[in-house]
């Protein structure tokens, strides 16, 4: 899969595949970056 865009060769091929199982899934950009702040908001108390 080829996105347009900034590539960050640095990224792990796990957090890269990750993103793509993301991007593939029904799940909304605004969905995920809402779910990673509960998760860190979690992590925070």
């Amino acid at each position: 899969m080829k996105t347009k865009g900034n590539t960050d060769h640095n990224l792990p091929k796990e957090w890269v595949e990750l993103v793509k199982q993301a991007m593939n899934s029904n799940i909304t950009k605004e969905d995920f970056k809402k779910f990673l702040q509960q998760e860190l908001s979690k992590t925070n108390k």
